[in-house]
């Protein structure tokens, strides 16, 4: 090979690899800003929870928005506590988090996640007041869908069903009984209604509750709504303060298990979506914030895990409407609610006091 050949070759080997640390340099910058191949496929990372939520989410709401935008999402599956702590350690580690009340609060009060611009969100003004949460600087959550604790039980088990909170306390139930422990979303809200204070405000005296739930002869204090309904579907428990969007996926899979909102009311919750302080791909959060916002995502999330919607114009189905955590004939307005700042300052103080009165 001539000099000349040798040089040319040097030439092209150098730009072979000047365009191959370019394309690495690129494929960096794009993971960094959140591009997915350029153009209108952005790369969205939208925290989720896993199991039957999951496949809800995805199916009327992650499928048909990347479906009708182009956007490719990224589900990051997790807990709300698990999220919280990703948010905590990096506040871009997702662009969408879903969040349950009382963890929702804490985020915002950390700074988290960040206020919405309305005009972003088309589907806003459809959506129940209640479902928009609000502070001195504006909309900062829309909830996703409504849930509630209630009652859920093993109907070839229990042969009265139960139709009262007190039933939890009824001498045929001793020993088959479980309940949340504080650290979940239904443990601490149990307590205040056990100490008469169910929708209270401010400080109030968790002690009666606390003393109350120690008198339950409990089979278990589940941490997750995941172990609840394991000790439903083994058969360890026979009632449980549940959730219903818990416990009705276990009678779909054929189980005998039956949920009721107790005529008391049942204590609701909710999961919320956020934009993250730190998003990098804010445009597409709202985007995502307002599909799923919308009346056919509302619907088909009613379907699949069985929320209250809380856009105003969704319909609920005669044939989901008795799974609703307000029963069959209620509405949001019959749900109690609970003061999640008022748990949150507290909590740390009641759940010292929960260890210390309730496990015996």
């Amino acid at each position: 090979m001539t000099r000349k050949r040798h040089g040319l070759a040097a030439l092209a080997a150098a730009a072979l690899l000047a365009s191959a640390c370019g394309n690495v340099i690129d494929a960096q910058n794009q993971a960094k800003s959140g591009s997915d191949h350029g153009g209108e496929g952005k790369l969205l990372r939208v925290a989720i929870f896993g199991g039957s939520w999951e496949k809800g989410i995805r199916q009327s709401v992650i499928t048909p928005f990347e479906k009708e935008t182009g956007i490719r999402v990224q589900a990051e599956i997790g807990t709300s506590t698990v999220t919280l702590g990703k948010l905590r350690q990096s506040p871009d580690a997702v662009d969408v988090a879903l969040l349950d009340s009382g963890v929702s609060e804490t985020a915002r009060a950390e700074k988290l996640v960040a206020t919405l611009p309305q005009d972003k969100i088309p589907a806003l003004p459809e959506l129940a007041d209640r479902a928009k949460l609000r502070d001195r600087e504006g909309i900062w959550a829309l909830t996703m869908g409504y849930w509630a604790l209630g009652l859920a039980y093993n109907s070839e088990k229990v042969k009265t069903p139960p139709t009262s909170w007190d039933d939890l306390w009824a001498p045929a139930n001793a020993g088959k009984v479980a309940i949340p422990a504080p650290a979940t979303t239904g443990g601490l809200p149990l307590a205040l209604l056990a100490a008469g204070h169910a929708e209270a405000k401010g400080d109030t005296d968790l002690a009666p509750g606390l003393t109350k739930l120690r008198d339950l002869n409990a089979v278990s204090f589940f941490d997750s709504s995941g172990a609840a309904s394991n000790l439903l579907q083994s058969g360890e428990a026979a009632v449980a303060a549940h959730y219903n969007s818990g416990a009705w996926p276990l009678a779909d899979q054929g189980l005998p298990i039956k949920w009721v909102a107790p005529k008391e009311g049942a204590l609701a919750a909710d999961s919320r979506w956020h934009v993250t302080a730190k998003a990098r791909n804010v445009e597409a959060a709202y985007k995502f914030l307002d599909f799923a916002s919308r009346k056919q995502a509302q619907e088909g999330l009613v379907k699949t895990i069985y929320l209250a919607p809380a856009n105003t114009t969704a319909v609920i189905p005669e044939t989901v409407r008795g799974r609703m955590p307000y029963g069959p004939d209620g509405s949001l307005d019959d749900l109690l609610y609970v003061d999640w700042e008022m748990i949150n300052k507290n909590k740390s103080k009641w759940t010292d006091a929960w260890t210390r009165t309730v496990p015996r």
